[in-house]
């Protein structure tokens, strides 16, 4: 029998929570002393790659509602995207919610006039902080989507990750 150590090795994968507090593992960091720390590799399930993300131009009508509607689907669309263009503010709204690939919640109501040209970007590149088993605080930006990062990870920061960064899971 072949036995297959790398899927073996990761079978116990949990999916992560940002948190400046606890660990991955869901103990408080400030009360876990250093040594008990466990370690995990990261996998970055989704990531974008460059900014803005992606635009579309068939929309339906939205009348003073915050949910909107695609005729062709677009998977790329992601919660905490901002949309800009047509009758939108200038600042855009953020994506608060995305039921599937064809519809969305805005933050705010809006009203935007069946296909306008819709732009979808994040606020910033995509970054990702982290604590090492060594006690090492590393930003990591513009993670590849579907990489495991090169460090040992105790924690996983909620700040510097509204770059679309997302899916994370624990490896370990």
């Amino acid at each position: 029998m072949i036995r297959n150590y790398y899927t073996d090795s990761y079978k116990s994968a949990i999916p992560v929570t940002l948190s400046d507090t606890l660990l991955i593992d869901g103990r408080a960091k400030a009360t876990t002393p250093q040594g008990a720390w466990v370690q995990y590799n990261l996998y970055i399930g989704n990531s974008p790659s460059g900014l803005p993300v992606t635009t579309t131009s068939d929309n339906t009508v939205v009348t003073n509602s915050a949910n909107v509607g695609l005729s062709s689907p677009n998977p790329i669309i992601k919660v905490g995207m901002r949309v800009t263009g047509g009758t939108l503010p200038g600042a855009g709204v953020l994506i608060s919610a995305v039921t599937n690939a064809s519809n969305f919640v805005l933050a705010t109501a809006s009203n935007i006039a069946a296909n306008t040209t819709l732009t979808y970007s994040y606020d910033s590149e995509s970054k990702i902080k982290v604590h090492t088993i060594n006690n090492e605080v590393i930003e990591f930006v513009n993670p590849i989507q579907g990489s495991i990062l090169p460090v040992s990870v105790v924690q996983v920061y909620a700040t510097d990750t509204a770059g679309g960064i997302s899916d994370l899971v624990a490896l370990s």
